[in-house]
């Protein structure tokens, strides 16, 4: 049914769920699992006093971060006996880097956490998951 299906990884714990039912389904489908993690390489607006040490440790932070997440991922995928692949995008809106990659890595599927989002967190911190399902040409199976 599926033959490859991508889980995009931010290490919470929803993600981290999201990961054990990509790996299952993987491994029952005998389909490829393509791990990413997105990091917004512009995640605010250039300040000219100190930016620069602010913007290095805003990256260092979300490196380390994204290579956490997809580590956490790809041992879900070793324990399902699955193989993988492991990627960090460096795009700004995670969302539409997500379903850019789907479409550019031939994947069928999308599995992704949610962290269900309600009420003004919504609305400030907007939900990824919600953009993917907006934005995916592909089947999108979210995970709570």
């Amino acid at each position: 049914m599926f033959k490859k299906i991508l889980l995009p990884t931010d290490g919470s714990e929803t993600a981290r769920r999201a990961a054990l039912v990509a790996a299952d389904m993987a491994g029952r489908y005998g389909a490829a699992l393509e791990i990413v993690s997105v990091i917004d390489p512009l995640p605010f607006v250039y300040f000219p006093d100190g930016s620069t040490e602010a913007m290095a440790l805003y990256l260092e932070a979300a490196e380390s971060a994204a290579k956490l997440g997809l580590v956490a991922a790809e041992a879900a995928a070793k324990a399902a006996g699955v193989a993988c692949v492991s990627h960090i995008l460096r795009e700004h809106g995670p969302a539409q880097a997500i379903t850019e990659h789907a479409l550019s890595s031939g994947c069928d599927l999308i599995v992704m956490g949610s962290h269900g989002r309600r009420g003004l967190d919504a609305v400030i911190l907007g939900s990824v998951a919600q953009k993917v399902l907006t934005l995916a040409k592909v089947p999108v199976l979210v995970v709570k």
